[in-house]
């Protein structure tokens, strides 16, 4: 990682390619843990650790992210029955790009997020589970990775118990 003096940093040299991998990883477990976490019990209790986590002690950009957070989960509470996956699925999808984006720019950033993630999964009900269907082929990981959560036999990636 590099940083170009003005405080933004680079994924560039021989530990980019892997630093990219778990950001990936990490970022999709952590969508899709907030995801779940908006459908159920545990959001109040994750929702503030969240705020804080992605406003690293600038409390402007943490009441932004706590803003961006309640609308992400009005949007899930708002979905209708038969609406609700595809919404959990988008709410989750965004979640990931914006954290992908987080940790690329804070990657010492990451055992939180893990934590969380882990935090999440510990308080998610028996038999509840957001499904995020991501496409992926012709994909060669080199180095050290990870998994939270189930990858199905299509591809079908859940956090929480298995469906």
């Amino acid at each position: 990682m590099t940083s170009d003096g003005g405080g933004h940093r680079s994924l560039s040299g021989d530990g980019g390619a892997a630093m990219l991998e778990w950001i990936a990883a990490l970022a999709l477990a952590g969508g899709t843990s907030l995801a779940t976490a908006m459908a159920g019990d545990a959001w109040e209790g994750v929702r503030g650790t969240f705020g804080r986590l992605l406003g690293r002690g600038d409390t402007n950009q943490e009441n932004r992210s706590l803003a961006r957070l309640d609308a992400s989960a009005a949007t899930v509470a708002q979905a209708s029955a038969e609406d609700r996956e595809a919404v959990l699925s988008q709410v989750a999808g965004q979640w990931q790009t914006r954290l992908q984006d987080f940790l690329e720019e804070y990657p010492e950033a990451r055992e939180e997020l893990e934590a969380l993630v882990e935090q999440i999964r510990g308080q998610a009900p028996e038999g509840h589970a957001v499904r995020v269907t991501q496409t992926m082929s012709n994909n060669t990981i080199h180095g050290a990775s990870f998994q939270i959560g189930h990858i199905g036999t299509a591809g079908d990636f859940t956090i929480g118990p298995k469906p």
